[in-house]
C-alpha cells in the first residue's frame, strides 16, 4: 500500500461537473438531488469560503490537510494521516481546462471560479490570460524578435507565413501581442497586395 496516499483531484470548466447515476435511476431525481452540484473540485472551493485555514492551501495542497468524505460529497478537516494531491492531467490542446489545471497549482483558497481568474484585484475573461497575467506563460519575446529579425531580409509574404506557422503551431501564448506588436512588419505584405490591385485597376 502505497504512503502516503495519493488523492486524484479531478477538476472543471463552469456547469462542466460530470454526473453519475445509474441506468435504472429517474433522471429527475438524480438532478434534484443537492450532491449533484457537488463535485470535488466545487466542494473544495465551498470549504475555502468557510475555513479560513483552507485557504492557504491550493488544490493540490488540499488533501494535506483535508479529507474528502465520499458519501456526504464534501471535505473535512484531516486528523489523522497523510496524504498528498495529484490534479488530472489534460493535454496542452485542451485550450481552456488547460490553463485552469496550470492556475490550480498558484492559486490558494479561491471561493470560485472568478477568483480562480482573478490577478491582482482584475477578474479576467479567461483561464489563459490570468494565466499570463500571473506570469505563468512565455511572454512570446523570442516570436516578436523573431519576427523583427526576418524583416531585415525576409518578404511581407515570409513575415506573413512566419506568423500564420507559429499560429498553427500554436507555439505562441498570446497571439494577439505578437500581432499588435508587429503588426506593421506583417501588414507590409497586405499593403503591397492592395496597391498592386490598385495599379491594376487603374485607380
Amino acid at each position: 500500500m502505497m504512503y502516503p496516499s495519493v488523492v486524484r483531484l479531478p477538476f472543471h470548466l463552469p456547469n462542466q461537473q460530470q454526473i453519475v447515476y445509474g441506468e435504472d435511476d429517474d433522471i429527475d431525481e438524480v438532478l434534484d438531488k443537492p450532491s449533484v452540484a457537488a463535485s470535488k473540485f466545487t466542494s473544495w472551493m465551498e470549504c475555502n469560503a468557510i475555513n479560513s485555514e483552507a485557504r492557504d492551501l491550493t488544490y493540490f495542497e488540499f488533501p494535506t490537510k483535508f479529507v474528502w468524505v465520499l458519501n456526504c460529497r464534501f471535505w473535512k478537516r484531516r486528523k489523522t494521516g497523510k496524504a498528498i494531491g495529484r490534479i488530472h492531467s489534460v493535454s496542452p490542446n485542451l485550450g481552456e481546462a488547460n490553463f485552469l489545471r496550470i492556475l490550480l497549482n498558484k492559486v490558494k483558497g479561491p471561493t470560485s471560479f472568478d477568483e480562480i481568474r482573478t490577478v491582482k484585484g482584475e477578474t479576467y475573461s479567461s483561464f489563459r490570460d490570468a494565466c499570463y497575467a500571473l506570469g505563468l506563460l512565455d511572454d512570446d519575446n523570442e516570436y516578436i524578435d523573431a519576427i523583427k529579425e526576418a524583416s531585415h531580409s525576409g518578404s511581407g509574404f515570409y513575415l506573413l507565413f512566419l506568423f500564420a506557422t507559429l499560429l498553427v503551431c500554436n507555439n505562441m501564448s498570446k497571439p494577439e501581442i505578437v500581432w499588435e506588436d508587429k503588426w506593421e512588419y506583417l501588414a507590409d505584405e497586405i499593403l503591397y497586395n492592395q496597391r498592386q490591385r490598385f495599379k491594376s485597376a487603374g485607380i
